[in-house]
């Protein structure tokens, strides 16, 4: 299902109303640890990929905020120092504040012998809003829709070229560049910095490298946040396309508030929690549901209650979205092209005497991932817990 909407308040024909929700911030301000002798302790009570938008001291000393707790500051500092998974920080700072924090990154990696190629955590920074970001180590739930729509974007193009004689070299020039960082260019946006979640590229050899697609993915994360993700792509970069895919767990996990017993098989305990889970998710698979995953009397994943995909142009104020799930329900009829076409990943096409075409998207497929990232997500959240 296809359905123009304009802006970000819009809803779709057929569906409830698509939410547009900020998502307030409860990040675990403390070391990250294992288990203490508190029966109330939780590791890590955060909300998944919650977000927050704060305005910044302009004093970058330790300080404690209106509520007793750290500054904004020092929480991007802690969280950066301690990478505790699927936290996102938000924070109005303006430039050369935000160039400190960088320089005192750059020096903590260095003393904590951090390789440069480790991907999380990553700073970000948006100077058209001043607005920079903290991204922690995510989870399979947000890695893996990005990654796969990637490779989906880039087989389909390459496969096409391909398929109507299209030059190998040519056919190479389209490649998944995944999740690299890109500096801003044009506008207020030139001071920028964006990890994009995904991104395919046009590299002729010897020749320039041109981003075509953009990819970023929300994860319960406020949809304002994801739309300037997006403006940074396509105002601040010039990019053409940019698709947004946005997933929403509910209820948000939250670690069991009681002490972890002690496992000793640590593989074992996994294996026996596999074996839990098979049940519910072979039934949810015939049924098209997208439920939660519980083990041990404790929900490790929530329902993925909404999932859209929302494809943006440039010099377009509205996108296309395509909503293969809704209430954690597949849909009847899901979408066979989300409407790119290999003009989109070719800069000039007509060049190579290559036809125009839209791609087709394999949606059946695409949700099947999104079901096995549910299922790694559950086991990765409780690897974390049990670990010694």
């Amino acid at each position: 299902m296809d359905t123009i909407v304009a802006g970000s308040s819009t809803t779709t024909q057929n569906s409830p109303g698509l939410r547009d929700q900020r998502d307030q911030s409860d990040v675990d301000r403390g070391k990250r640890s294992k288990l203490d002798s508190s029966p109330d302790f939780s590791r890590s009570p955060t909300d998944v990929s919650s977000t927050t938008t704060v305005t910044m001291s302009m004093d970058k000393s330790p300080q404690k905020n209106e509520r007793g707790g750290l500054s904004d500051y020092d929480r991007a500092i802690d969280l950066l120092k301690n990478n505790p998974p699927e936290q996102r920080l938000d924070f109005h700072l303006p430039y050369f504040q935000y160039l400190k924090l960088e320089d005192c990154w750059s020096k903590m990696r260095l003393a904590e012998n951090i390789p440069e190629d480790q991907k999380y955590p990553y700073l970000a920074y948006d100077s058209a809003a001043e607005i920079a970001t903290v991204v922690t180590v995510p989870r399979d739930l947000h890695e893996g829709p990005a990654l796969e729509l990637g490779m989906m974007f880039m087989n389909g193009a390459r496969d096409y070229l391909s398929s109507h004689g299209a030059d190998a070299s040519l056919v190479r020039c389209v490649h998944n560049a995944g999740s690299t960082t890109f500096k801003g260019i044009y506008g207020s946006y030139a001071r920028s910095k964006k990890q994009a979640d995904g991104a395919i590229v046009y590299t002729p050899f010897g020749g320039h490298t041109t981003i075509m697609i953009a990819i970023e993915v929300g994860y319960s994360q406020d949809y304002t946040a994801l739309c300037r993700n997006k403006d940074q792509w396509i105002e601040g970069r010039h990019v053409k396309v940019c698709v947004l895919v946005r997933l929403d767990e509910s209820p948000r996990f939250r670690n069991p508030r009681t002490l972890n017993e002690s496992i000793v098989d640590v593989e074992a305990e996994m294996e026996k929690m596999g074996r839990s889970m098979a049940e519910s998710v072979i039934r949810d698979h015939s049924r098209g549901y997208y439920g939660s995953i519980e083990y041990r009397d404790h929900k490790w994943v929530g329902d993925l209650t909404e999932v859209f995909i929302e494809v943006w142009r440039v010099n377009k104020r509205q996108p296309v979205r395509y909503q293969p799930l809704q209430n954690a329900w597949s849909c009847n009829r899901l979408p066979k092209t989300i409407g790119l076409k290999v003009s989109d990943f070719v800069p000039d096409l007509k060049a190579a005497n290559i036809p125009d075409s839209s791609l087709s998207f394999d949606a059946i497929l695409y949700v099947d991932i999104l079901r096995r990232s549910l299922q790694t997500t559950a086991e990765e959240r409780y690897l974390e817990f049990i670990s010694p």
